[in-house]
């Protein structure tokens, strides 16, 4: 126990209990986090379990999605310690590997999806703007061919 700490406890015992519970607390706002975004991805996709599953196979898909490299590696990676958690006995009490930091990502990520400014949501509304620009172009050259016809027809009557 640190020199700080030490007016703060009467024991080390007391020290790694409270350090322990501050742990847990963590732990239980990330999984209660995850699970949201978890429900909320399954309410995006259709799907009645693992949204997040679902997103990261999408995502993995989607080669080109904007921001696809930095929430890809996360979304794997807080997937797997959901897994422990759900999976493992006592897990939630001694795994140690989530910070604040990723409490906020996760509800800051999940904000993004419910406003449609994730990856995926920004990558399909680039692709239904592509789609829509070459529908447009093959929609003007048949209209341009179809022009061109027709002056080709007046002009062969006009000189006859």
């Amino acid at each position: 126990m640190s020199a700080k700490y030490s007016k703060m406890f009467t024991s080390e015992q007391d020290y790694r209990k409270a350090v322990a519970s501050v742990g847990k607390r963590i732990n239980e706002h990330f999984l209660s986090s995850y699970m949201e975004l978890d429900k909320d991805l399954c309410e995006k996709f259709g799907v009645t379990t693992g949204g997040v599953t679902e997103y990261i196979n999408r995502l993995n898909n989607a080669r080109f999605a904007p921001g696809r490299d930095n929430v890809l590696p996360r979304l794997v990676r807080y997937r797997n310690i959901r897994n422990k958690f759900a999976h493992e006995v006592g897990a939630i009490r001694r795994v140690d590997e989530i910070t604040k930091v990723d409490v906020n990502w996760i509800r800051s990520f999940n904000r993004d999806v419910i406003r449609k400014r994730d990856p995926i949501s920004e990558y399909l509304k680039k692709a239904r703007k592509y789609a829509r620009r070459k529908k447009m172009r093959a929609v003007i050259w048949i209209v341009l061919v179809a022009v061109l016809i027709v002056l080709g027809v007046l002009l062969y009557f006009a000189i006859a």
